[in-house]
């Protein structure tokens, strides 16, 4: 755990003068009193503006004293009524950052306001200490460990490991609740599942279920939670979300399964496949109605909510079946070519992709005619498919490259185009295992995706359009294997009452900036987190403080200082005198790079030099290596370069 000793050197919280907003209110909330009262701290405030009423609170979901505790998961709500009437108002959309502040004379007017221009810029490497319009990576790993990850480039410039949770055994395969508030860990090792709190990321129970269990789905209401188990009697156990208890153990057949539900949540099929059968289950009942023979082995199943049916992938015989679940007759059969593999449909359900590792191939069918419409070529063994709102993402066995195929290219007459990148440099095929989870998961709040690379033992941040992922994730010595995203960004959860949650990741005084477009509203309020007795610090060798806030615009072409000071932790905050302090410069997303050594200009004060030849977001990371402080340990900046910017922009000394 990383703790910060002075919150008020933190890169994010960033000012910019020059941004003008054109919104029309802008609010300030001047009942920030101390949160420190006389038993425990009051992290609330309110405000009446535009005929709204706003109730501000925040509180570590640990206790209900309305503390706040470093390291803890804190809820952040905004009630909104009808100031006249009181009733609550429901649809809106307010978003929120956290920043630290040097004390609550910074929560005026004048600085909220600059605060929110800033983050609603939108400039790359420009972050706030804590977005609550974001969202945290979980990463299944091959290990008995899950990883959250906050893909935001936090404070101290590199990825923040969030928490770590310990599971009771390997997980095989995973399923997030309908409401994605747990996630549910097949563990085979110990015949059981773990049910994990998606909101304070820590193991809630685990549920005892048949033997070897490696399959698991959540059925679309969130009733029920489906397990596959391959040892003795295997079949499926079911799991009722609300209870967390086991409900039902239902014998199938031999084989590993594929489970699909029927999106009225009537019928499960599961998938035999050494019975070379495929077991109907009458949800209502729990209790199976009919076994439908193949005359191969069914490799994969989906379910179609546009056609109405449940399709079959046989792998022996290279064939897709679509089934009734109603009458559970066949209706139509699609011919493809032996070897087919997993099996997706796409979110508007009409078009289904199977993967052919044999062929080195993807089939495209459509659902409206039960026919091929596309055969496309994937190199290196195609074994999974993963949907974002715009692409499907193919993962291949024996290539670090991810395919991709726009889906509105689908249905042509021509063959779509194959789009792609490399995730890491190994393929799948050289992790030590490989599970049937996906290694994409959709990131929440733009048009990007997370992508797993079990043999780079990283996960890689890709934001579409680009010719390479945008960065990677550390895993902290973990291979990852799985991926799925816990959304953090602000939920009306009953009506008027907007919430988020957020680990915060230091002591201090703190303001929330939120926004709101309809009315157009910006406001600020103050809260304490508490320091945590239980948390170890974690203190780098140095501690930096740079003269300038991140994100200050400049001239391009004009030369800019950028100016820190270095003081010893072990030596009681005393300056370094070393000379051995450089930086790397580049621009984002890495050119002109430019490694140099920093000027000491003494008592412990730096200096980089850098010329923006064109506009856009350059970064500085400064390291000191006879300390063992790498570009990526010390926190960077970040200078903005704008023609036309002027002397007056800031950033340069």
């Amino acid at each position: 755990m990383i703790r910060l000793s002075r919150p008020s050197i933190v890169i994010g919280a960033a000012c910019l003068g020059a941004i003008a907003l054109g919104l029309v209110s802008i609010v300030f909330s001047g009942n920030g009193k101390s949160a420190r009262a006389a038993a425990a701290p009051v992290n609330t405030g309110s405000f009446e503006r535009e005929g709204l009423k706003v109730d501000f609170a925040i509180a570590s979901v640990a206790n209900d004293e309305g503390r706040v505790i470093e390291g803890e998961m804190a809820r952040v709500s905004f009630t909104i009524t009808d100031a006249e009437t009181g009733e609550p108002v429901s649809g809106l959309y307010p978003a929120a950052w956290v920043d630290p502040i040097n004390g609550r004379d910074e929560l005026t007017a004048a600085q909220c306001r600059q605060k929110a221009g800033l983050y609603l810029s939108g400039y790359i490497g420009v972050r706030p200490m804590v977005d609550l319009n974001s969202y945290y990576v979980v990463v299944l790993n091959d290990d008995p460990t899950i990883a959250v990850i906050d893909p935001i480039i936090g404070v101290k410039g590199i990825t923040k490991l969030l928490t770590q949770i310990i599971l009771p055994a390997r997980g095989a395969d995973w399923t997030p609740s309908a409401d994605q508030k747990r996630v549910f860990v097949a563990m085979p090792d110990t015949n059981s599942v773990a049910v994990v709190d998606l909101d304070t990321f820590r193991l809630e129970t685990t549920i005892k279920v048949g033997d070897h269990p490696d399959r698991i789905t959540t059925q679309p209401d969130g009733r029920y939670v489906w397990v596959g188990r391959t040892g003795d009697k295997p079949g499926v156990s079911v799991i009722d979300t609300t209870t967390l208890k086991r409900v039902a153990d239902i014998e199938t057949g031999d084989g590993h399964h594929e489970i699909t539900v029927t999106a009225d949540n009537r019928f499960a099929y599961v998938t035999n496949r050494k019975s070379r059968t495929v077991s109907v289950i009458d949800v209502r009942e729990l209790k199976k109605i009919e076994d439908i023979s193949l005359d191969g082995a069914p490799i994969a199943v989906a379910y179609s909510p546009l056609a109405e049916a449940v399709y079959v992938a046989d792998g022996v015989n290279g064939t897709v079946t679509a089934i009734d679940p109603e009458t559970r007759q066949p209706r139509g059969t699609i011919t493809l070519e032996a070897g087919l593999g997993p099996m997706k449909i796409t979110p508007d359900g009409r078009y289904g992709f199977v993967t052919n590792a044999a062929k080195d191939a993807v089939f495209i069918f459509d659902t409206a005619t039960n026919g091929l419409v596309h055969r496309v070529a994937i190199e290196g063994k195609p074994f999974q498919v993963v949907f974002s709102r715009n692409f499907a993402f193919i993962r291949a066995l024996d290539t670090p490259r991810v395919s991709m195929i726009k889906l509105t290219q689908i249905g042509g007459p021509e063959a779509p185009a194959v789009l792609g990148y490399a995730a890491g440099e190994r393929a799948p095929a050289e992790s030590p295992s490989l599970l049937p989870a996906d290694m994409f998961a959709p990131a929440v709040t733009e048009a990007a995706t997370l992508t797993v690379s079990p043999g780079d033992a990283t996960v890689y941040y890709y934001m579409e359009g680009m010719n390479a992922p945008m960065g990677n994730f550390r895993n902290y010595g973990h291979r990852p294997l799985a991926a799925l995203v816990a959304d953090r960004t602000i939920k009306e959860v009953a009506p008027g009452e907007y919430v988020s949650l957020v680990k915060m990741p230091a002591p201090g005084e703190f303001g929330v900036i939120m926004t709101m477009d309809s009315p157009q509203i910006i406001e600020c309020f103050g809260f304490t987190s508490e320091q945590n007795p239980q948390l170890v610090a974690d203190e780098l060798p140095l501690r930096i403080a740079y003269d300038t806030r991140s994100g200050k615009l400049v001239e391009t072409g004009q030369d800019v200082s950028v100016q820190f000071t270095l003081s010893d932790t072990a030596k009681e905050g005393a300056p370094y005198t070393g000379d051995d302090v450089t930086a790397v410069t580049y621009r984002a997303p890495g050119d002109a790079r430019l490694t140099q050594a920093a000027e000491h200009l003494g008592n412990g004060r730096y200096q980089v030099r850098l010329t923006p030849g064109k506009a856009g977001v350059y970064y500085v990371y400064p390291a000191v290596r006879s300390k063992g402080l790498g570009f990526s340990k010390l926190p960077f900046i970040t200078v903005i370069a704008r023609d036309g910017a002027g002397p007056a922009a800031g950033g340069a000394r």
